[in-house]
């Protein structure tokens, strides 16, 4: 009775021992990525190494990635693509469609930007298929040393390696996770806040104290100039632009092409937000408005707290605006970018803003144009466009699918 017993142990042992070989000599199959790192004079090279180096070999050391064969020829077929001839950008949708060519699953996109004393490190992850980036992940590097930004890069490839990239199609509405940073960096306290509750939707105004600034712009375009000092009483601005949810339970509809109640409404005419206006205000007892121009640039500026950007709160486009390079053709839902100097969200990018002027050619010609100022760029336009000072106008009748609002008070 022994010896059976001793003889079926053994055959139990061996079974399990070889469930197990079978188990560790089974293949793993991971995903490709194709890795792309954003061009910058600005940062240093020994810089770039380290960061890409580190987030690569946290990818392949995953269970989940390996990186591209390829990937040196699919650099060179990003580097040849005729838009980045031209202007050193290439849509995101481009470089998944170029990733897609090489067989890769995902593209990886890894942005490494410098401001004063910090280094803000990004990587989006993008669906090949869907052209959708469907994860971030950030860090902001203070006193950037080798070290520090070792571990900043580690955590950012952990927030991609975190989300698993099984998603095969994400809805270009649908919110983009964040990883690294479980919210934008606040450029200052948001004080000075008032809040407003209409149908149940909760939405905040951010007071801009009065004050004078050089309105325009010396390099820009000839609408930008002369530039000219403007004066501007103290306001109340929006400090999101108006989401389809608030649009919603103040009109009733939803006229967006993109949708998702977080998402900026858009595909909006001046006279269209002249009536929402009108309720709002009827809703609430306050009279809103569109800002002025002249209180949008100042807003937008950073208004009495100014750091003198090109942007709305920063001098690299990528960490304040959604824009034609990282947008994903799509708009994203508010806020999800670096804020401003009085903690105002999206005045660079995502969708063009109304203003309440008439449109004119330059500073020193008279507003009698017909058309409508609009301004702060979208989520299809150039970084330029994305500017404080680039100026637009358009029929007020018109509408479109970059073009929303912000509210004044």
């Amino acid at each position: 009775m022994k010896r059976f017993a001793s003889i079926l142990f053994t055959i139990v042992l061996t079974l399990f021992c070889c469930i197990g070989a079978y188990a560790q000599d089974e293949p793993v199959t991971k995903k490709q990525v194709a890795v792309y790192v954003v061009d910058s004079d600005d940062i240093d090279d020994a810089v770039k190494k380290i960061v890409q180096t580190k987030i690569i070999s946290s990818l392949t050391h995953s269970a989940k990635y390996r990186v591209l064969e390829r990937n040196a020829d699919f650099l060179k077929a990003i580097q040849s693509d005729r838009d980045y001839a031209m202007s050193g950008e290439v849509k995101v949708s481009q470089i998944a469609a170029i990733g897609k060519q090489f067989g890769a699953r995902f593209v990886l996109i890894i942005d490494i930007s410098e401001l004063y004393e910090e280094m803000f490190i990004s990587a989006r992850l993008v669906n090949v298929e869907s052209g959708v980036i469907i994860a971030t992940g950030e860090e902001l590097v203070t006193d950037p040393t080798s070290a520090r930004l070792m571990k900043a890069a580690e955590s950012v490839a952990a927030g991609i390696i975190g989300h698993g990239g099984t998603t095969a199609s994400v809805s270009s509405s649908t919110s983009v996770p964040s990883f690294g940073r479980t919210s934008p960096v606040n450029n200052t306290a948001n004080r000075n806040v008032e809040t407003f509750t209409v149908n149940g939707v909760t939405f905040e105004m951010v007071r801009v104290d009065g004050g004078s600034y050089q309105m325009g712009s010396y390099s820009g375009e000839g609408d930008e100039q002369p530039v000219h000092t403007e004066t501007v009483n103290t306001f109340y601005i929006g400090k999101i632009e108006v989401t389809q949810r608030l649009w919603s339970a103040v009109m009733g509809n939803n006229p967006s092409n993109f949708r998702g109640e977080n998402l900026p409404v858009e595909n909006v005419s001046w006279y269209d937000c002249q009536e929402f206006v009108d309720r709002l205000s009827r809703l609430t007892g306050r009279v809103f408005r569109l800002p002025t121009e002249a209180e949008w640039e100042y807003a937008a500026r950073g208004g009495n707290r100014t750091r003198g950007y090109t942007y709305s709160g920063s001098e690299d486009v990528y960490r304040v605006a959604w824009y034609t390079a990282n947008s994903g053709n799509a708009t994203h839902p508010v806020g999800q970018k670096l804020d401003n100097e009085l903690g105002i969200f999206d005045m660079s990018g995502n969708v063009w803003e109304w203003c309440s002027d008439n449109y004119s050619s330059s500073y020193s010609q008279p507003r009698n144009s017909s058309n409508r100022v609009f301004r702060g760029g979208g989520w299809d336009d150039s970084a330029s466009d994305c500017r404080v000072a680039y100026r637009n106008g358009y029929s007020p009748g018109n509408r479109y699918y970059d073009l929303g609002l912000r509210l004044a008070l």
